[in-house]
């Protein structure tokens, strides 16, 4: 006999989650979780193979370069 623990309910559904890809103007673009949109990708791969790259980049950048993927984040020009 196996025991639920609470967060596994089996009564409750899981979290609703937005699809990472979307496509604007004919163009694909993704998602970042800090909400950047990324792109333009001619197809949902390029956008699926860029993930993949986004990803190896985002674990080797110092955390002062990946403010640029935060929306609302102001810098000089």
């Amino acid at each position: 006999m196996s025991l639920l623990r609470q967060e596994e309910n089996s009564e409750r559904n899981p979290p609703i989650r937005s699809d990472r890809y979307f496509k604007l103007h004919n163009f694909w673009f993704f998602a970042t979780r800090e909400g950047a949109a990324v792109g333009p990708f001619d197809s949902k791969e390029g956008a699926v193979n860029a993930v993949v790259d986004f990803i190896e980049f985002a674990k080797k950048a110092d955390p002062e370069t990946l403010e640029f993927f935060v929306p609302d984040i102001k810098y000089a020009v």
